[in-house]
């Protein structure tokens, strides 16, 4: 997957990303999972798994980021991002195509 679509992701398809980026099992990766207590992600990974989604073209602010504590809340900052996104073109957190 080179370029995300306008639309919105699916919760489905954000976890699926993070399953890929983190290597840990689709299963795990649950809205209430925390990062670090149950799924052992350092912030290491995390920096990493937010620079993948960048380069996908899922941007989450540094700011938001760090209040960042569960699968939940990933998606619920990602979807912030992609509802100002299409109020607002240029969004950080909004789907963007990466080239054109």
């Amino acid at each position: 997957m080179t370029n995300l679509p306008n639309a919105a992701l699916s919760f489905e398809e954000f976890r699926a990303i993070l399953a890929e980026e983190l290597a840990i099992p689709l299963e795990q990766l649950v809205p209430g999972a925390s990062f670090v207590q149950d799924l052992q992600v350092d912030s290491l990974a995390l920096a990493s798994m937010m620079l993948r989604l960048e380069e996908l073209g899922v941007a989450i602010p540094l700011e938001s980021a760090w209040e960042i504590q569960t699968v939940g809340d990933a998606y619920r900052t990602y979807l912030a991002g992609a509802a100002q996104g299409s109020a607002a073109e240029g969004s950080a957190l909004a789907p963007r195509h990466t080239g054109a």
